[in-house]
């Protein structure tokens, strides 16, 4: 071939080469102008004999820096869906899966696939039979793409499987939001599902006693679990369903007691915010996790080490898409079938972990960061902080006496006006009363549709004139309401009460002198009752009203062979709640936190936790985050058997006591469903409730309207609790003098400080 030839053939070469690479540069450029430009080359396959790999970056591993903000590195690897966040002034690493340098190597396959997953899935396959599905033990593609902030990935489980979902992951600031979208979510298996799905479960994991640090518990009013080394001494840990127990999916027994009349259990408290935390101390790196979306149907998991054999600490966010429950075979029948949930959650799940470093590191700026999150959300109003001791009374109960049932009245209205004339001589102004079993028919005539004031206390006009004129002396009262209780012996509730999603009506058997069973209203009737309620007060110039029952408790249920969830429940509550908002004065019985917004003050709040053994130290976590806001009111003092480290704890928290009293002497109460409450007559607790006013009146104005910003147990044990106006409280638990800053407090005592 001649020169001529081959300079052409080259040229040709040359320019083919050109068009080529032209196209191929087009091409990159028209992806990485899209929307979402890809992350991988392609999907990432676990079965592949040779997985798409990054390349050491950083010397973080296979880790590839997704995003950044202004505190915060965010680290993704794709294989195991994993991310991690590091701390650019500390260095300090946040992991969510575990890394193979701290494999201790104790744990089984299946667990080495848990630990090992930024997703775990526990799948329904068949009728019963449930299967953990994660990234390592299961074929699974990955495919992933960059976002503004972070990526978003789409799992592909195969095989046995053949579902899938999306998840996005951004940084937004010092947040990392983690949300997966409802429709991305796809199950393409007949009677193959997603029953729960695990966001991140190792996030912030820790190993035995390697670190120094605690987990946050949401129980009660909060609680801590150390990392140290639990030596395997407990089997497991904590497990709530947010906002309680769903009693649309499981019958309620009786309450055991002793000879039919005193509780032997206590039940534990619920899950009242969704929140939880990890603090690594010695590294000063800490996160508060805030569940945002799908929180109804959400669990908290909080793990210490040796928890199912395995060494690792771990708390996480466990979403319930599909539930089992039992439905009987037939009416009447007792034997029953596992079924599973007709379809599945329809939400987004979203979790927030909200990024913590340096003196904020700790529980007290996970608090201190919740406030302000309720505030800028809406979730929180600041209200009345004046200070009032809560002295609630009982009006009317029943007792069986012939063919039906006779009032027993325990505190008339005369006897209620005889009880705050007593306590404004004792120097208690400012009385909070919440009027119990005011109704015709007594505590137990359920539900209340009007406002008719039974006749054995003195009937509606003496009611009301005295809410008139102790209102002008600065007593405020407010008439009970449980609106979602129905008692069937009192009211005829055929059409009106909620059946279980098996089609069964729920009952709450209790082990009552005179009523045994109790029901719950549907959500939307139990709204319209309030409105009623409100409406027919408002009409008497009447505007003080304590809700209970909708405020605690929250289910699914089925209406005329339609299923609704808890998510439906809760959007019922919210309508029923508007609609009295602005014409009522509401205080709220140990409300959710869903709830809170509408609450002038909440009542029952929890002092301490529900004392599980794994528990290492109890905070006052959620008075932390209320106080200042929103008035909070204890439990009933005199059913209190330890009064002083009670009292001490109000000190503590910024709670305000409780005390619950009649005129009459409570053993009138002995043949009434009351027959359980002691020690109520009023006399006996005169000189008590003036002390503890007087006590706790003088912190409250020291306090003024200030938040709390810091708590701490100091070395020696005393408590320290510091508001943002300066004011510093220190309380002694202990049986000895103790001493800090300058300042020695008594045993058993406190001391405040300016």
């Amino acid at each position: 071939m001649d020169t001529k030839k081959r300079r052409k053939i080259i040229w040709l070469i040359v320019i083919l080469a050109v068009v080529i690479v032209a196209a191929i540069v087009a091409t990159v450029l028209i992806v990485l102008g899209s929307k979402q430009a890809r992350l991988t080359a392609g999907n990432y396959n676990h079965t592949s004999p040779k997985p798409v790999t990054k390349g050491k970056v950083d010397a973080r591993d296979d880790y590839v820096k997704v995003a950044e903000s202004d505190s915060y590195e965010l680290w993704y690897f794709e294989p195991n869906f994993s991310v991690k966040l590091v701390n650019k002034a500390t260095g300090a690493v946040i992991e969510s899966t575990l890394s193979e340098e701290k494999d201790d190597g104790q744990a089984n396959d299946i667990w080495q696939g848990y630990m090992k997953s930024g997703i775990v899935i526990n799948a329904i396959r068949g009728i019963t039979n449930t299967y953990q599905v994660d990234v390592n033990t299961v074929e699974t593609e990955i495919s992933t793409w960059y976002t503004d902030g972070g990526i978003y990935a789409e799992l592909e489980f195969k095989g046995n499987y053949m579902f899938g979902l999306g998840v996005e992951v951004r940084l937004e600031g010092d947040d990392l939001v983690v949300r997966i979208p409802d429709e991305s979510i796809h199950e393409d298996k007949a009677d193959t599902y997603i029953s729960s799905v695990s966001v991140f479960p190792m996030m912030g994991y820790t190993h035995l006693g390697d670190e120094a640090g605690y987990m946050l518990v949401p129980d009660g009013n909060g609680a801590l679990i150390y990392l140290d080394d639990k030596e395997g001494r407990y089997a497991t840990g904590f497990t709530g369903l947010v906002y309680g127990n769903d009693d649309g999916m499981t019958s309620k027994g009786a309450v055991p007691t002793l000879w039919e009349r005193y509780e032997t259990v206590a039940d534990a408290n619920n899950v009242l915010a969704p929140i939880f935390g990890m603090a690594h101390t010695d590294d000063e790196q800490a996160y508060l996790a805030i569940i945002e979306g799908a929180d109804e149907r959400a669990y908290i998991e909080i793990q210490p080490n040796g928890a199912n054999n395995i060494n690792y600490n771990r708390c996480f966010a466990r979403f319930l898409l599909r539930d089992l429950y039992l439905q009987p075979l037939s009416k009447g029948s007792s034997g029953v079938v596992t079924v599973v949930e007709a379809d599945r959650l329809h939400s987004d799940l979203q979790v927030r972990y909200c990024l913590l470093s340096g003196e904020d590191a700790n529980y007290a700026g996970m608090a201190n960061t919740y406030r302000q999150y309720l505030l800028d959300n809406g979730l929180i109003r600041k209200q009345n902080l004046s200070y009032n001791t809560r002295v609630d009374v009982l009006g009317s109960e029943r007792e069986e006496f012939l063919m039906g049932t006779t009032a027993v009245p325990m505190t008339t209205v005369d006897q209620l006006e005889d009880i705050l004339a007593a306590l404004r001589r004792e120097g208690v102004a400012n009385v909070l009363t919440v009027f119990r079993g005011w109704q015709k028919g007594g505590l137990y005539d359920l539900p209340i549709t009007d406002y008719k004031v039974d006749g054995s206390v003195g009937g509606t006009k003496a009611l009301t004139k005295l809410i008139m004129e102790e209102a002008e002396q600065g007593n405020t009262i407010y008439l009970y309401n449980d609106a979602l209780t129905v008692n069937a012996s009192t009211n005829s509730s055929t059409y009106n009460v909620m059946k279980m999603v098996n089609k069964r009506t729920f009952e709450q058997e209790v082990n009552g002198q005179v009523y045994k069973t109790f029901y719950y209203l549907m959500p939307d009737k139990a709204g319209l009752n309030m409105a009623e309620l409100a409406g027919q007060m408002s009409d008497e110039g009447l505007k003080n009203m304590a809700l209970a029952g909708v405020t605690e408790k929250l289910f699914s249920f089925s209406y005329k062979g339609n299923y609704y969830a808890r998510t439906d429940t809760m959007d019922m509550f919210r309508d029923g709640m508007n609609e009295i908002d602005d014409d009522m004065n509401l205080v709220l019985e140990t409300p959710n936190m869903y709830m809170w917004k509408y609450a002038d003050a909440l009542l029952d709040m929890p002092l301490g936790s529900s004392d599980y053994l794994y528990i290492d130290q109890e905070i006052p976590f959620l008075s932390m985050v209320l106080k200042g806001i929103i008035p909070m009111y204890s439990c009933y003092v005199n059913f209190e058997a330890n009064k002083t480290e009670n009292f001490l704890q109000m000190v503590e928290s910024g709670i305000y006591p409780s005390f619950y009293v009649t005129g009459e002497d409570s053993s009138k109460l002995i043949y009434t469903n009351s027959s359980n409450l002691y020690s109520l007559e009023f006399g006996s607790y005169t000189s008590t409730i003036a002390q503890y006013d007087r006590d706790l009146r003088a912190i409250a104005e020291k306090v003024g309207t200030a938040c709390i910003v810091g708590h701490e147990r100091l070395d020696n044990g005393l408590v320290k609790v510091t508001y943002d106006n300066g004011v510093t409280i220190y309380v002694n638990y202990t049986e000895t003098a103790l001493s800090a800053d300058g300042v020695t407090v008594d045993a058993l005592s406190y001391k405040v400080g300016e």
